[in-house]
């Protein structure tokens, strides 16, 4: 007897899973037992909880642009599916279609934290709700779960967000978008995109909660609660303090005759190719080379623009006790010691090491903490000793355009780089 083909093994062990789900919705849910059913006629497999005779509360596998996910799809045209990792234990994938069909049922809201395609309660969750009863519209909320649809609903594309970079809660006020970031490492971050611009600023949220400026971005979790953060929040754009650019800020070129350090002269003075390797830093260059001008023709930024571009961006992400200095050292600060790297060679653990080493010195007090500007990559074990040591390790493009970053700490402190306004569901 020949062997099954594959399509029709995999077809009868999806079967088999939509029969267990039934079972355990059953289960769980005895008083919506008599509603549930299994289609197993339709081509697209799905489990439903009937509304009425013709309208229900569906879970199905769909596929989101190359991911598979399920999907809790109710009755109401312009709605957002309910989408969850197709490996979602099965007692959560139930309780989301439960949640749904109950809500319609009843007529009352999805509860938290299913409302926010959440199966558990969190810090992010409870900042939602809150931000919710005081008329705020909340689009996202990613903390366990992370998946979201967005552009064309005959044809949707899936985000993929949160996990090792914490949570945040996305949401719209009168005359911004909001994003309420809480990292692993630096605590609680609020990001703005005003209405009227096109760029992200971070808000001062230490200097909006307590009127002090921490050095560094973030407030950490224990030392403001979600009450306070969406107290912050609840006094509106003008009442918090952040600076958006509108326009990206012009940076002139030196004077020729100025007097250049031993650190200008170093610095980018040769036309150093980008890195090979930075895939473990989560840096994606794309089609950088094939899109830039040809060599040749390419000039090195000069030291002055390097300096602005670092001293601009780190001020941006939070950075809060950086100054423009001299010759010898480029950007002063009270609270970080910055090395900066031009070798093409890769940052080894032994030279992160050194380097912490120097900043540790650098301090009067107490220790100053690292951050390195480098043209060139870093190594995994040297990547895991900056996030141990808390310091920040950034890559400067050879454009000197933008920062990227090349350590957990650096990621978990840049802006958010994606347009709110193109991250939704598309109306019918």
């Amino acid at each position: 007897m020949p062997f099954p083909p594959g399509d029709m093994v995999a077809a009868f062990g999806r079967h088999l899973h939509f029969k267990s789900l039934e079972q355990a919705l059953c289960d769980r849910h005895p008083e919506l037992a008599d509603r549930v059913h299994f289609d197993d006629a339709h081509p697209q497999m799905h489990l439903k909880i009937a509304l009425s005779d013709r309208r229900s509360v569906v879970l199905a596998q769909v596929r989101m642009g190359y991911t598979i996910v399920w999907a809790v799809i109710d009755p109401v045209l312009n709605s957002e599916p309910s989408v969850w990792p197709l490996d979602a234990p099965d007692e959560v994938v139930v309780d989301a279609l439960h949640a749904a069909a109950w809500a319609h049922l009843t007529d009352v809201p999805v509860p938290s934290p299913w409302r926010w395609n959440e199966s558990e309660p969190s810090d992010m969750t409870e900042l939602a709700d809150l931000l919710d009863s005081r008329g705020v519209h909340v689009r996202r909320v990613a903390a366990g779960n992370g998946y979201f649809p967005h552009g064309p609903r005959h044809s949707p594309k899936l985000d993929i967000v949160g996990g090792r970079d914490g949570g945040f809660v996305e949401a719209e006020f009168p005359d911004a978008f909001v994003r309420v970031s809480l990292k692993p490492a630096l605590g609680w971050l609020v990001d703005v995109h005003p209405a009227e611009c096109g760029a992200w600023g971070r808000v001062d949220l230490a200097w909006s909660l307590w009127r002090r400026t921490r050095p560094m971005p973030g407030v950490p979790r224990a030392e403001a609660s979600v009450a306070d953060i969406a107290d912050v929040l609840g006094r509106g754009l003008k009442a918090w303090d952040v600076e958006v650019p509108c326009e990206p800020a012009g940076r002139g070129e030196p004077d020729p005759a100025e007097y250049r350090s031993e650190w200008q002269e170093s610095l980018f003075a040769d036309q150093a190719a980008p890195p090979e390797w930075l895939g473990d830093a989560g840096v994606d260059f794309g089609q950088l080379d094939e899109e830039a001008e040809p060599r040749a023709s390419r000039r090195s930024p000069s030291p002055q623009l390097i300096k602005d571009t670092v001293l601009e961006q780190l001020t941006a992400f939070g950075f809060g006790d950086l100054e423009e200095g001299g010759a010898e050292q480029p950007i002063r600060s009270d609270a970080f010691h910055i090395e900066w790297h031009d070798r093409a060679k890769n940052l080894s653990t032994a030279e992160v090491q050194r380097m912490n080493g120097l900043a540790a010195a650098a301090g009067e007090d107490v220790p100053k903490r690292l951050i390195v500007i480098t043209t060139a990559g870093i190594s995994r074990p040297a990547a895991a000793f900056a996030d141990t040591a808390k310091a920040f390790v950034f890559f400067i493009d050879r454009t000197a355009d933008r920062l990227m970053a090349l350590n957990s700490r650096a990621r978990e402190s840049l802006l958010p780089h994606t347009n709110p306004a193109e991250r939704g569901l598309e109306s019918w």
